[in-house]
């Protein structure tokens, strides 16, 4: 079944329930179905819902889920932040290959990458301003359209959000919090509307220094020197951004990660030593950028999606999962088709 994204779901789904009483119940497969809570649910007044996602990949006959302990593992910080109890990765993990195993309706091919989708909402019915004390968490799965060969997805240009802010020190912003993505949709549309893809996002303090882009974060190539927003509490410790870390690394590039003040950014491409920005996420891993709006400032990158660094470890990171390069991270769980097992 599709949704309105034209995202082909699988026909099944994963389900468990908690109570502060007995714990976790086992993790369940059960048909894909609408969800149905009470009209007092906590989930729809307080706010406490929570998601992570995590992408498999097709290497010829089998597939792989790229680092889903860490993403699990990350879920769970998210959990604790919003006081819900966070979930047993094992157990999860084991039932998430059962599923993508058993579950015919998913459309495993070359052309295709699998988008998983693991979410929690508070369900005790009651109003009061308190903890929920029970919970339901699933896990949905469809099939997505794979980026082709080594190409990067498009570039996309940013404006600078100088008046509402994402996140600050202290609060939930850094989490998967629901919340903080739908924070993020006026200035979204603002942005849009002046002409722009995404928002880039400054601290909430002073407004000076770079935080991150919506939902993903942000790199920049200054003098072959590859910069990112270190994390202080209000940016999100994307997967894909360590990722990229540590590809970097591994490939001979230095990375700082530290305050990057919007005004160096613009400084350093006065100086022409800005050559190229990416932002990373799970769904696209990289982004290249083209334009950013600051002020009066109009920032124009390369736009031929080919720069140099950014495509080299676009490369890289697409050669691991789909197995044409050795998986020395061990960042990969590959996850065998049941028949292939029962052979």
């Amino acid at each position: 079944m599709n949704d309105e994204s034209n995202n082909n779901f699988s026909e099944y789904m994963i389900n468990m329930s908690y109570h502060s009483d007995i714990g976790w119940s086992k993790p369940v497969i059960k048909p894909y179905a609408p969800i149905t809570i009470s009209p007092s649910a906590q989930c729809l007044h307080y706010g406490q819902t929570v998601f992570e996602d995590m992408i498999a990949f097709n290497d010829k006959n089998n597939f792989s889920i790229f680092k889903p302990y860490d993403h699990l593992n990350k879920f769970n910080h998210s959990l604790t932040r919003l006081e819900m109890p966070t979930i047993p990765v094992e157990p999860v993990i084991n039932i998430l290959i059962q599923l993508l195993n058993i579950d015919s309706s998913i459309n495993i091919n070359e052309e295709n990458s699998i988008y998983i989708r693991s979410f929690m909402y508070a369900t005790e019915s009651k109003l009061g301003v308190s903890k929920s004390e029970e919970y339901n968490f699933n896990i949905i799965v469809s099939t997505i359209p794979k980026q082709s060969g080594q190409t990067l997805p498009n570039a996309i240009s940013l404006y600078v959000e100088h008046e509402l802010v994402k996140s600050i020190r202290g609060d939930a912003g850094y989490t998967q919090f629901g919340g903080s993505f739908a924070s993020q949709f006026l200035a979204q549309k603002q942005a849009e509307e002046k002409g722009y893809d995404n928002v880039l996002w400054l601290d909430g303090i002073e407004k000076k220094y770079i935080e991150e882009v919506s939902n993903k974060n942000i790199f920049f190539v200054i003098n072959n020197e590859i910069v990112t927003p270190k994390l202080n509490g209000s940016i999100k410790p994307g997967i894909i951004r360590q990722t990229m870390i540590e590809l970097a690394n591994n490939l001979g590039y230095q990375v700082s990660e530290k305050e990057i003040a919007i005004e160096d950014i613009v400084l350093a491409n006065d100086k022409g030593i800005l050559s190229e920005v990416f932002c990373t996420d799970t769904l696209k891993a990289i982004t290249p950028v083209n334009r950013i709006s600051h002020l009066n400032n109009e920032i124009i990158l390369n736009s031929n999606q080919r720069s140099r660094i950014t495509q080299q470890l676009y490369k890289a990171y697409k050669d691991i999962q789909t197995g044409k390069a050795e998986d020395i991270f061990n960042w990969t769980l590959d996850v065998k088709q049941l028949n292939e097992v029962e052979a």
